[in-house]
């Protein structure tokens, strides 16, 4: 283990150069194709509808690797708006389905085909029964909708077979426009994305429907190579792991804990880090063919090698450490890691917030009130400026946000909620949390406030 330790660094700077000179050797051409999904325009939307936004809700197969365990939950906040006449549109805005942690005997992990894609949305569908007919119940009302943005977890929903693979479970006909998919929702003062574009792990080149070949971008090759493979180690924080947004951050939040000193700790530690150098050589750079210059990571491996050699470093100098004195340096561990763990999370909640101004500043979304998304599965909200605001709308997952503690995020349910009180007046706007059946959504209120960016203002 220790020898293993100390080699870290330099066999990560082996495996940095390597991949240097793969990915521009080799870079892979992408042909689109027509399985597609467009953007969802100003002339799809009903005007002055009331709106429901959700996200990431991350529904699984029900096994182990399953997030999402508010099926109950769920179907109350579904049963509770279809009992009132308003007409509602449900949006969920991303990652409502986890394509990539469902694991299947009759379907290879890296199979990504019409047939795999409807495959593991049946899984999903029959492990989670109790939303499902929920949402059939929304449906029931002729005037109710649903609109599935898709997100980089349920990137497979471009493929028509799991489009219809829903309309099915739904009792919806194929052509049946009360169930509907965008890439993008933009109209009636609101622009919405899921934001995976936003995060260099999860940009695509071409996100606008399947290639061929089709495309992994580094964050799928991750949960597929890696974290599927360490949530299966028989260590407490091994079911963690994906609990932590942003992914970089995982290894920082692990070397930030009192356990490391145990071994199985750091045997996990480890292992994670050499399956991340992996995944890093395999990962792939694509081109477009009517674009030989385009590159999805341009941006990606400077951070990447330095936070991962950092990590593989201090394990290495933890190792000679041992060696020379017999003890484990924890403290030193931990101050660097929650230093690390902490600027990570900062930088990748403000990467979503500056995104959205710059779109904001926009001539064309002057007439835009709210900018929405989700993907960082941490609920926020941030005065872009006097008429507009940025609202994340969260995850419906166990969310972690204080590492030292291992404190989860209370207000596990949120959503927002969006009306206009007159014809063509600017969205009045709530950012709510779903308690139970018996008692009215609260407001959400903010966790982190004194940490976070909801204090800063983005001139437009």
């Amino acid at each position: 283990m220790l020898s293993t330790l100390r080699s870290l660094p330099l066999a990560f700077i082996g495996a940095c150069v390597a991949l240097i000179v793969r990915r521009r050797l080799h870079p892979v051409r992408l042909r689109p194709t027509g399985e597609t999904t467009p953007p969802i325009g100003p002339n799809d939307i009903r005007p002055g509808i009331r709106r429901l936004v959700l996200s990431d809700l991350h529904m699984g197969a029900g096994d182990r690797r399953d997030d999402f365990s508010a099926d109950a939950e769920l179907a109350a906040l579904l049963r509770y708006y279809a009992a009132e006449p308003t007409p509602t549109e449900l949006i969920l805005a991303g990652d409502t389905f986890e394509f990539l942690q469902v694991c299947l005997p009759d379907v290879p992990d890296l199979e990504w085909s019409p047939r795999a894609a409807a495959r593991r949305l049946e899984a999903i569908l029959n492990a989670h029964a109790e939303p499902v007919a929920a949402l059939r119940a929304f449906l029931s009302r002729r005037d109710n909708q649903v609109t599935v943005i898709i997100g980089n977890h349920d990137f497979e929903l471009h493929y028509a077979s799991a489009k219809q693979t829903l309309r099915r479970a739904l009792g919806l006909a194929p052509d049946d426009p009360r169930l509907r998919f965008g890439v993008s929702y933009e109209g009636d003062g609101i622009f919405l994305v899921h934001g995976n574009q936003f995060d260099r792990w999860n940009r695509f080149i071409h996100f606008n429907g399947i290639c061929e070949p089709f495309e992994v971008v580094f964050g799928t090759r991750l949960i597929r190579e890696a974290i599927n493979v360490l949530e299966d180690e028989p260590v407490d924080i091994a079911t963690l792991i994906d609990n932590i947004k942003p992914l970089s951050a995982i290894f920082w939040y692990a070397l930030s804990l009192p356990t490391l000193r145990n071994r199985s700790t750091r045997r996990l530690v480890v292992r994670g880090l050499v399956l991340l150098v992996n995944v890093l050589l395999r990962n792939t750079v694509y081109v477009l063919d009517d674009d030989p210059w385009q590159r999805t990571t341009r941006s990606l491996w400077k951070p990447m090698y330095r936070q991962v050699a950092l990590a593989a470093t201090l394990l290495g100098r933890a190792a000679g450490v041992r060696q020379r004195s017999g003890g484990f340096p924890e403290a030193v561990f931990q101050r660097a890691a929650e230093h690390q763990l902490r600027r990570s999370i900062r930088a990748f909640g403000s990467t979503s917030v500056h995104s959205m101004a710059r779109i904001a500043r926009d001539p064309q979304q002057w007439s835009t009130h709210l900018f929405i998304c989700g993907h960082t599965h941490l609920a926020q909200v941030v005065a872009l400026n006097e008429r507009q605001t940025y609202v994340n709308t969260g995850a419906w997952t166990d969310v972690i946000i204080d590492v030292a503690t291992s404190q989860r995020q209370q207000q596990r349910f949120p959503y927002l909620e969006v009306t206009y009180p007159a014809q063509g007046s600017p969205p009045h706007w709530r950012l709510l949390v779903w308690r139970e059946a018996s008692a009215s959504p609260s407001p959400w209120r903010d966790e982190r406030a004194t940490t976070m960016l909801e204090k800063v203002e983005y001139p437009v």
